[in-house]
């Protein structure tokens, strides 16, 4: 594995990530997107790529998500200068079959992941970083990457350039750059300073003319969180909130590192979670807002996420986009907006580049009332979901002993099973969950 040439580009400053906790109770809901296609700044061409990933961080430990106890000013105002996606989720509520989705744009059991580790890859699949390299892109990741063990499951293997970060975990002496171990020790409470320096060494060695696909995972802030001393005690929300403050300055460095850099303008920027918050011990971790569950499980809570893009040159400001999307459909639109060619295989996700972009505000889809239908997975890759338009099925799982159905329009919260009253409406959707399942 090696860097690019070095460029004549001014030291960067960082990039990171984010992520959070509180109480807060913000609105899930939000006018959707402008429909009118925004001007573009100048056209700069198809844009670098900034994907930053938080770990176990709930829906509601944002300020601009309604956290009142976290104060994340960086990532707060990432979202006024962007899009905020208040109906964004992942198709599993744990790390690893989450991420795999992520990569792949696949559901996690057609990849080989089916919860976490000792699960890898499937060795034919395809993420997203081989694609854009086929595109002329540098591709480098630094973080956990929970996807295998090997040195031969490393990134390097899959289509990244660079990767220097923990392949299965939190281990803090397990560190890998390319596909080799490393006698690196990092301490917890340094793991995002240590990604972000890395994730600056990468893109200092880039040709000054290269388009760039970075991925920064972090480990923070699943539990155990251990911040930084400089901000221990800075958060209202305990060790959790410091931890998530911590993550909020260096995501403020990384823009700035960006900007100093002069590609700000051409950077799109994505910011979300794996999975939501844990539930137990109570308390001890993120908020996930308004809604019911956390990691673990396919209520909202597990899988409803946080998520973020900004993108000067192609997003308006201040949008709040309520339509569903998921991380599934990251890859497709990520191959639509670099211009690249999508691989001749079965994807879950679609291309949602101009609901992203704001030239459209709804994308809808075969669900009721017109709306998108999106499948969620539980335990050992069973299917234990299905949201159908404002309507969402869940079969029995750990979270409940029965099949549930909730309005998530009327009631996000899922707190009104709609079962003794619309046992028709539960009896459709758990046909059509088989009918999508068997390929219709």
């Amino acid at each position: 594995m090696r860097l690019a040439a070095r460029s004549p580009w001014p030291a960067l400053l960082v990039l990171a990530l984010s992520a959070c906790g509180g109480d807060g109770h913000a609105t899930p809901g939000g006018p959707a997107g402008p429909a009118a296609t925004p001007t573009p700044v100048v056209d700069l061409g198809p844009p670098n790529v900034v994907l930053v990933l938080a770990d176990d961080m709930g829906w509601g430990d944002l300020g601009s998500f309604g956290s009142a106890k976290i104060k994340t000013p960086n990532l707060d105002r990432l979202a006024a200068e962007g899009a905020r996606f208040t109906s964004f989720y992942v198709p599993a509520p744990i790390c690893a079959p989450s991420r795999a989705g992520l990569m792949t744009g696949r559901w996690p059991p057609r990849t080989g992941i089916l919860w976490n580790p000792p699960d890898r890859l499937h060795d034919d699949e395809v993420v997203i970083a081989e694609v854009l390299k086929s595109r002329g892109y540098a591709t480098g990741m630094v973080g956990k990457w929970h996807l295998g063990w090997e040195p031969s499951d490393m990134p390097t293997h899959h289509g990244f350039d660079y990767y220097y970060g923990v392949a299965n975990g939190e281990d803090e002496a397990d560190f890998f750059l390319g596909d080799q171990h490393t006698r690196d020790t990092v301490s917890p409470d340094q793991f995002a300073r240590r990604y972000t320096e890395y994730a600056l060494k990468y893109l200092a060695g880039l040709d000054r003319n290269s388009r760039f696909f970075l991925y920064v995972a972090h480990r923070d802030p699943h539990l155990p969180n251990s911040p930084a001393p400089e901000f221990v005690g800075k958060s209202a929300g305990g060790t959790y909130g410091d931890t998530v403050e911590q993550l909020d300055y260096w995501t403020g460095q990384l823009m700035k590192g960006l900007k100093d850099l002069g590609v700000d303008q051409n950077t799109l920027v994505i910011f979300t979670s794996d999975n939501g918050p844990p539930t137990k011990p109570p308390g001890a971790g993120g908020s996930a807002g308004p809604f019911s569950g956390g990691k673990g499980s396919c209520e909202e809570g597990g899988i409803r996420m946080p998520a973020i893009m900004r993108w000067p040159a192609r997003i308006q400001p201040g949008r709040v986009v309520s339509e569903p999307v998921s991380t599934l459909d990251l890859f497709p639109s990520l191959v639509a907006l670099t211009g690249a060619t999508l691989p001749n295989r079965h994807y879950d996700g679609q291309d949602v580049s101009k609901l992203i972009t704001g030239e459209l505000s709804r994308i809808g889809g075969k669900g009721i009332d017109g709306g998108r239908e999106l499948v969620f997975w539980q335990e050992a890759g069973r299917p234990g979901a299905l949201r159908s338009g404002r309507y969402k099925y869940l079969r029995p799982g750990m979270w409940n002993t029965s099949p549930t159905l909730f309005d998530l329009e009327a009631d996000p919260g899922e707190r009104s099973d709609l079962v003794p009253s619309r046992p028709d409406l539960a009896k459709q959707l758990e046909s059509r969950l088989r009918e999508i399942l068997a390929g219709g």
